[in-house]
């Protein structure tokens, strides 16, 4: 199965719901209604806090629902393609260079090779999700170098960002965003992606050797005179949480320098085009086409996403698959209102995937997180072709069910789903993003395994859960 597919999504969203249940605060200012419910919910959190270890499928209970153990199936998927150097690319008429991709090794010599023949250029034009900060730190020398002008109007996060910073004039359209993290390593062994710890060694620009890669991020906001206060919260985030700052806070912390009321250059060359053309091209799909007729204030972000990623490097596919994931949480968030039939179907194709999950040892839920790729395994394609024609048959049908009141539906899951979920994981290992995972695709096992009177209203107590709505 794809890495972290947008099922395994779903789980995990169901997750997070149980642990925003409101049980933290002033105990002692509570109703007697409201500190009947947090006991309830401190079950739940509980379970949450066991369920952050591994499963101990040996350990379930004699009468517990859950499948019994089986043979772990190695999937054999094609290798996941490499992802390719940046691309850089001049304008027809010499003024612009369009750095496009993932920033690797060659990418400065790459660069630089362009802008040795372009003695016209005044304006970098960046759409790249990152990459490597020393070549992104030797590329910024090349602007500040030639006094040239950075323009965003898609994306640029991560090392691209000292690429910007390095801008004379630095411009983002109405639609950009900035993306701003920690540095981070990957193991070669086990390819695992981990940050690298904040220092507080201040480099100068002349500075070779022994870098941090913090180090690096933070000297070039620096010298974009970047307010303090900024550069520590950007080097607060991990790898795995983006810090998105709006248009107004890249204002007043001087990384950027000027709005666009609108788009000002052209997209690259051979790109994925303007974000209209992109939003043409997905209304192909049925999926895609029902979300923006029926809930476009969720759908059209999804677009962006879509646009923002095809401008910065991925195909086209790989950039709609990402932003499949928007369409689908929106409509996960109101299929606590699905008819009966609709919600079996939803049960029955949720809980198959976890069983396949759980043939070939959970590879959705293992350190990748937050890699979505397109399936290409026949298995996975039906799989979310099922999906997709689910979805559109939500989003399409006017039928709806009365949600369950949040109360309530804390209760049943309480009563009904934790006792036999307990029993399914012991305390210590396995903690985290992983953890979680796990713990969703057993949940929908074992849920679909409940008595068939049960089985529905658990799931519709799941998707009713306080919290639920707000999940990102």
């Amino acid at each position: 199965m794809a890495r972290y597919a947008i099922i395994a999504a779903q789980f995990q969203l169901a997750v997070c719901a149980l642990a925003k249940l409101p049980v933290y605060g002033n105990f002692s200012a509570m109703t007697p209604q409201s500190a009947s419910r947090s006991r309830l919910t401190k079950a739940v959190l509980a379970l949450l806090a066991l369920g952050l270890g591994e499963p101990a499928l040996l350990a379930q209970a004699p009468d517990s629902p859950v499948p019994p153990p089986v043979t772990v199936v190695k999937a054999d998927p094609k290798p996941a393609p490499k992802s390719q150097p940046v691309r850089v690319i001049l304008s027809e008429d010499g003024l612009t260079v369009y750095v496009v991709g993932v920033i690797l090794e060659g990418s400065f010599h790459q660069f630089d090779a362009v802008l040795l023949k372009a003695p016209k250029v005044r304006t970098v034009h960046l759409s790249s999700s990152g990459g490597y900060t020393l070549e992104a730190r030797l590329m910024a020398s090349l602007v500040r170098k030639r006094k040239l002008d950075t323009y965003v109007e898609s994306y640029c996060a991560s090392a691209c960002t000292q690429i910007f910073a390095a801008g004379r004039s630095r411009v983002i359209g109405p639609a950009a965003q900035l993306g701003f993290h920690q540095a981070s390593l990957v193991d070669d062994e086990s390819g695992e992606t981990v940050s690298r710890a904040a220092t507080v060694r201040k480099l100068t620009v002349t500075t070779v050797f022994g870098i941090n890669g913090n180090d690096t991020l933070r000297l070039a906001y620096e010298l974009a005179g970047a307010d303090a206060a900024f550069i520590t919260k950007a080097l607060g985030y991990s790898h795995e949480n983006m810090w998105l700052p709006s248009p107004q806070e890249l204002i007043d912390a001087r990384i950027v320098t000027r709005l666009a009321s609108q788009s000002e250059l052209p997209p690259a060359p051979g790109g994925s085009g303007t974000r209209e053309q992109v939003r043409t091209r997905l209304l192909g799909s049925p999926l895609w086409k029902s979300a923006l007729e029926r809930i476009p204030a969720q759908a059209e972000p999804a677009v962006d996403e879509v646009w923002r990623a095809a401008s910065s490097g991925a195909s086209f596919e790989e950039a709609a698959y990402a932003g499949r994931s928007k369409l689908i949480v929106a409509a996960t968030k109101a299929l606590a209102e699905a008819p009966d039939a609709l919600l079996d179907r939803s049960l029955a194709l949720y809980a198959r995937t976890a069983r396949i999950e759980r043939t070939r040892g959970y590879p959705g839920c293992k350190s990748t997180m937050g890699v979505v790729r397109v399936p290409n395994d026949p298995a996975d394609l039906e799989l979310a072709q099922t999906e997709d024609a689910l979805m559109v048959d939500f989003l399409t049908t006017p039928e709806r069910a009365k949600r369950l009141n949040g109360d309530d539906a804390t209760r049943y899951f309480t009563k009904e789903v934790i006792p036999l979920i307990a029993p399914l994981f012991y305390r210590g290992t396995a903690k985290g993003q992983e953890g979680k995972c796990r713990l969703g695709f057993q949940m929908f096992e074992t849920i679909d395994a409940m008595p068939q009177k049960k089985r529905l209203k658990a799931y519709r107590a799941l998707l009713s859960l306080p919290g639920m709505a707000e999940l990102e």
